[in-house]
């Protein structure tokens, strides 16, 4: 067993630092939106969608100060008097440009929000523009996000990170999730010895005086939190990926310390076996890359993933957003799992195919996923909140959100499931557009050929998951197996699912299923010789808590929490209860069945039980502990 134990430890140890692990991914996530939630897009953008943004910008790395201007074409959706942009309240507005005209004021129509009255007013579908030249500090961490500027190893280093509502704190535009623009051009002008990486496709790179100016440009839709800039000393290289017999572009701008052959390790592996599940790469006509910046995680921008560090589950992680986030984005913060939960499964699923990943380390990347998500037993997957970042950067997103998928893959099996999350990632209506999560749903359906309104009410609108108490007996050739289910939270009275058990014995190793319909349910299953073992759950099929399983054949014994008088006709007090009163505690059958439910007590009160035995459990800081008494007049 101590081999085992150490065996298990240094498997987990080396799969911490083997990947980006998504604790730790969420929490750096979450960091970079505080300060920035409150900046959701104004109401009044709701009357245009943007057809063009043309950005142009000043930058010295040197300095935390942004000076340029932004050109927004739009189509407007009605009739328009006037046009509002999302925009920082600490930038300031020098002009606005209509009509080849210039205007020298703008109006403030609330927080974080700039305006402009029209001379005439813009029919309804016709199109316009209006250019808006500024300056200012963005506020925020001047070392964080959303507009950084840092030390590097080589120089100083400017670098954005806007999600979820960071983008119009260094530049006016239409921060939300409801329109992308459909192309955007980027041009940054910097010191000479700085380079720029951007989105799209570098159009050319210009030399003005002692600057030089770099020109991205891409033709893709891309809404504003995807956009982005890191401008700084770095040193930049270009390869081609290979895919199906399509070449790809990859550019990498690294620090001078960093190296670009880890940049590259494993991208065209991940990004064979994403095209295999998922279709080709959504922007395989522009490109690929990596943009090291000095935050701890990273950060998917489309096309262009910035990148805290190289490590293998990081990098998977933030390629599969660019189908997951970016091709398709969550249409409200809500549906932020569409996102965050599948870049977190599909980082998992490379150890399961053995893509880059050892896929001995896919039961631990399991095992790890699904003690994350038991954090939350009152937490659901969709995020009812999203004012507040703690609600929406969590791992009831990234790792509760995986294994749910995980445990919706086992439910409706492999070929529904991935033919499901294909069609619904190809999907034309969807595609460079945005997502809500019943739009998954119904191509899951579609592909299962059932409902699945319960098991995403359930599962995914709903808190918890289901904690499972199992008893079992043998009787000649048949198993009696009783299963219980408690739910973490109460708003979910029961969890339709599946359950894989485990059998061995002496010639026997085998796995059944059984598929409760109630809380408690006794199943008989014939024609079985020799069992001697019941295991719940092998392999981590599905999201739930093993309470306890048990063989109540013979007569149970005591485990690892003491109670005495035992047996007892009145009262069981706890020995060596120092940090479990107040804890959870249930008495159960042994057949697993909840007979009773309070919270620990020194002394507790079981004159009212029936004659027999039971099971005592005290829940205390995600772990169960047990004691088997029995009841006697």
């Amino acid at each position: 067993m101590k081999q085992y134990l150490l065996l298990y430890s240094f498997l987990l140890s080396i799969t911490l630092s083997a990947q980006h692990v998504p604790t730790k991914l969420f929490d750096v996530e979450k960091r970079s939106a505080i300060g920035r939630m409150n900046n959701k897009s104004a109401p009044q953008t709701s009357d245009y969608n943007v057809h063009y943004y043309e950005i142009d910008l000043d930058l010295d790395p040197a300095v935390r100060f942004v000076q340029g201007d932004v050109t927004v074409h739009f189509r407007a959706l009605t009739a328009m008097d006037s046009i509002v942009l999302d925009f920082g309240n600490q930038l300031i507005v020098d002009s606005i440009v209509y009509a080849q005209n210039t205007y020298l004021t703008a109006k403030t129509n609330g927080f974080n929000t700039v305006g402009f009255v029209f001379p005439s007013t813009i029919p309804s579908q016709s199109y316009d523009s209006v250019q808006v030249f500024y300056k200012g500090t963005p506020s925020g961490n001047p070392v964080g996000t959303p507009f950084a500027r840092v030390n590097v190893p080589n120089g100083n280093l400017i670098w954005t990170l806007s999600e979820p509502y960071g983008a119009s704190y260094w530049w006016p535009c239409k921060s939300d999730l409801t329109d992308k623009a459909d192309s955007i051009s980027i041009h940054v002008t910097v010191p000479q010895g700085n380079k720029v990486a951007s989105l799209g496709l570098l159009q050319g790179i210009d030399t003005i005086g002692t600057a030089v100016k770099y020109k991205w440009k891409t033709t893709y839709p891309t809404v504003a939190y995807l956009v982005a800039i890191g401008a700084g000393k770095y040193d930049s290289y270009q390869d081609q990926l290979y895919v199906k017999g399509d070449s790809i572009l990859m550019e990498h701008y690294l620090f001078q310390n960093e190296s670009h052959a880890q940049s590259l390790f494993g991208v065209q592996d991940f990004m064979v076996m994403f095209d295999s599940l998922f279709g080709e790469y959504p922007f395989k006509d522009e490109k690929y890359g990596h943009a090291s910046f000095t935050f701890g995680g990273g950060m998917e921008h489309q096309t262009m993933s910035f990148m805290g560090n190289y490590g293998g589950g990081l990098k998977a992680h933030e390629l599969a957003h660019q189908w997951f986030g970016n091709k398709i984005t969550c249409g409200s913060w809500s549906d932020l799992w569409l996102n965050e939960s599948f870049a977190t499964y599909i980082t998992g699923l490379t150890y399961e195919f053995g893509v880059v990943h050892n896929p001995a380390f896919w039961p631990v990347w399991l095992d790890q996923t699904m003690r994350s998500g038991f954090n939350y037993p009152n937490g659901s997957v969709y995020r009812y909140d999203t004012s507040n970042v703690n609600s929406l950067f969590n791992n009831q997103v990234y790792n509760k959100g995986a294994i749910t998928l995980h445990t919706l893959r086992w439910k409706i099996g492999d070929s529904a499931f991935f033919a499901g999350v294909k069609n619904y990632i190809s999907d034309s209506s969807l595609a460079f557009g945005f997502a809500r999560t019943p739009d998954l749903k119904a191509h899951l359906e579609a592909s299962y050929g059932q409902s699945l309104t319960e098991f995403f009410n359930d599962w995914i609108y709903g808190p918890g998951f289901p904690q499972i108490h199992t008893s079992w007996s043998m009787n000649g050739s048949n198993l009696t197996l009783n299963v219980t289910q408690i739910p973490s939270d109460t708003a979910v009275s029961f969890f339709e699912i599946p359950i894989p058990y485990r059998l061995t014995g002496n010639n026997i190793d085998t796995i059944i299923v059984v598929e409760p319909t109630s809380s408690f349910q006794a199943f008989n299953i014939p024609n079985l010789q020799g069992v001697t073992n019941v295991i719940f759950n092998p392999d981590d099929r599905i999201f739930a808590r093993e309470l306890f399983t048990v063989d109540i054949s013979e007569t149970p014994a005591a485990t690892d929490l003491t109670v005495f008088p035992n047996p007892t006709s009145a009262y069981l007090y706890l020995q060596n209860s120092e940090g479990l009163i107040g804890s959870t505690l249930r008495i159960c059958s042994v057949e697993g069945k909840l007979v009773h439910e309070q919270r620990a007590v020194q002394s507790i009160d079981v004159s009212g039980l029936s004659n027999g035995f039971y099971v005592l459990e005290i829940e205390h800081q995600n772990n169960i502990r047990r004691a088997k008494f029995q009841k006697i007049d």
